[in-house]
């Protein structure tokens, strides 16, 4: 039960910090503004998830299941973003792929346990 629990939290947080298979919404949100754009992804909006996972971590230590998830996910997303941005041509898309690696950082460093390195990355991560 545990480790349902923990899934569906990570859905959650994979949603809100653009991970792996729902990171489309990222490159798309930097159409806007340049103010708006950075701060969707310097503060608000895609911290949050890992954020979360971070507050969360007593709950997901009683899953090794779900850490081994959270720890692929984190890593595929921080290939694949990183992959991806270096092919693009628009600049903010490219910041955009950037940020998703970075957030890939993150989750890959909550899937190892390491919740007090993941939040100093998130917090200097501008």
């Amino acid at each position: 039960a545990i480790t349902v629990i923990c899934i569906l939290l990570f859905i959650g947080a994979v949603g809100k910090s653009a991970q792996i298979g729902l990171h489309t919404r990222l490159p798309d949100a930097m159409e806007g503004p340049t103010p708006v754009s950075a701060s969707i992804h310097a503060a608000t909006m895609v911290t949050a998830g890992v954020f979360m996972i971070a507050r969360c971590s007593p709950l997901f230590e009683y899953s090794s299941t779900a850490l081994i998830v959270i720890t692929f996910v984190g890593a595929m997303t921080s290939f694949f973003a990183a992959t991806t941005g270096i092919l693009q041509n628009d600049l903010k898309r490219v910041i955009a792929y950037s940020t998703c690696s970075q957030l890939g950082y993150m989750i890959f460093a909550c899937g190892i346990s390491n919740y007090s390195v993941s939040v100093f990355h998130l917090m200097n991560h501008a």
